[in-house]
């Protein structure tokens, strides 16, 4: 049986997706000096809810889920919209964006801890091994000997940490609905009740703080709208339609790569260019390894055996 090869065109689409994310980390970490991050919550989550809202109807899709769907809905909503956006862009406002992308690179980890937890899958000793050795990694990157109450970093490297546990949680329980609806339904109704949730955290803040952007602020937002929000979340939903997910999941091991690149390349212009001061963002050895080490666990911990014929 001859093997289905994936099309160029994909592949270059879910790599564009991975440079948009990444970029996410590093234009949105110098964004947040200018602009509150419940704005940016808020923001952010009206433009994925207003791209998958204008993709219903073109696609003539339900933009509400059936009855027996919304309350799974308005949970999935409060952990992958909500918390989600919440605890990341709370936590890069603390920590740096290469810190940021290596932690997010846990998602998988945690979505297998909490299948097996739900009985999704079976237990299996090589992802304990795995789990163990990203840990060890994490405990590099963020630093874990210098844990002290106040730390404004570990504070931020915790708040990542949160957002990737939360993200799973919605990537355990969007499954089911994603089978029986379609994954971009599933989307777009948690989608809703993330905006809602998202309102009385930012609207106040976004109508007290509008009025002093600049222009060039305004322009970092409408990148943050279009590029690692509307284009990323749309054309991933268009690249899972036609490739397997396991396909898709590999990508994410670029995201550290390419934001790590971003980070010292790209910050400390754009911080000029938008009259905000930040830090300069070293790229250390212990960051490397440790990097590498939660990659390599999580590879463990969530790749597969292919089963014998």
């Amino acid at each position: 049986m001859s093997e289905t090869r994936t099309p160029p065109r994909i592949l270059a689409l879910l790599l564009g997706v991975q440079v948009a994310f990444a970029s996410l980390a590093v234009v949105g970490k110098v964004t947040v000096a200018a602009v509150p991050w419940q704005s940016l919550v808020l923001l952010r989550t009206a433009g994925a809810a207003l791209v998958f809202a204008l993709l219903g109807v073109a696609r003539g899709e339900p933009q509400l889920p059936p009855r027996g769907e919304r309350l799974r809905a308005t949970v999935l909503g409060f952990f992958g919209v909500f918390l989600n956006q919440a605890f990341f862009l709370a936590g890069l406002r603390r920590t740096s964006s290469i810190n940021a992308t290596v932690l997010l690179t846990t998602i998988p980890l945690f979505t297998g801890v909490f299948t097996v937890l739900t009985g999704r899958e079976p237990f299996r000793p090589r992802f304990a091994v795995g789990a163990l050795l990203a840990v060890a990694g994490l405990a590099m990157v963020i630093h874990v000997e210098r844990v002290a109450l106040g730390g404004s970093h570990l504070l931020g490297d915790a708040m990542v940490v949160l957002n990737c546990a939360a993200y799973s949680v919605y990537l355990t329980g969007a499954r089911d609905v994603a089978v029986r609806h379609g994954g971009v339904n599933a989307v777009r109704w948690a989608f809703v009740p993330g905006f809602l949730m998202a309102l009385p955290l930012g609207l106040r803040e976004t109508l007290t703080a509008a009025p002093q952007w600049s222009a060039p602020v305004l322009l970092a937002l409408a990148y943050i709208l279009l590029v690692p929000t509307a284009f990323a979340y749309a054309a991933n939903a268009l690249a899972l339609g036609r490739v397997p997910s396991s396909v898709v999941s590999v990508f994410v091991y670029v995201q550290p790569v390419i934001a790590a690149v971003m980070a010292v390349t790209l910050s400390a212009p754009l911080a000029r260019w938008l009259g905000v001061t930040l830090a300069v963002e070293p790229m250390t050895l212990r960051t490397v390894v440790g990097g590498v080490t939660v990659l390599a666990g999580v590879a463990i911990a969530t790749l597969r055996t292919a089963p014998k014929p």
